[in-house]
C-alpha cells in the first residue's frame, strides 16, 4: 500500500471552527477511502467484493459531500493542499 501525505495547511491561515473541522473530516473521508479501495484489493471470495464496493460507494459519497460542504465555506482542497479565497497554501 502507498501512502500519501496528509493534507497541509497554511501556518499564517486562521481557519476558523468549522473549517477546521471540514478539513480534518476530508481528510479522515480520504483516508477511509483509500482503506476501502485496499481493502477491495484484498478480498476474493465474491460476498466480500460485494461488501467492498458498497462500502467504497458510501465512502465516495461522503467525501463527495464533505467536498461540497467546504465548497460552501469556500475552502478549496487541490490534491493534498488547502485553498481559501484569498490565498494558496503550499
Amino acid at each position: 500500500m502507498i501512502r500519501k501525505k496528509d493534507i497541509k495547511l497554511n501556518k499564517n491561515t486562521k481557519y476558523d471552527l468549522n473549517q477546521k473541522d471540514i478539513i480534518i473530516a476530508i481528510e479522515e473521508a480520504r483516508k477511509e477511502l483509500q482503506a476501502c479501495r485496499d481493502y477491495f484489493e484484498l478480498v476474493n471470495e465474491p460476498v466480500l467484493v460485494d461488501y467492498a464496493i458498497y462500502k467504497e460507494a458510501a465512502a465516495k459519497s461522503r467525501y463527495i459531500y464533505l467536498l461540497e460542504e467546504a465548497k460552501k465555506l469556500n475552502i478549496k482542497v487541490d490534491g493534498f493542499n488547502i485553498y481559501t479565497n484569498k490565498e494558496k497554501v503550499d
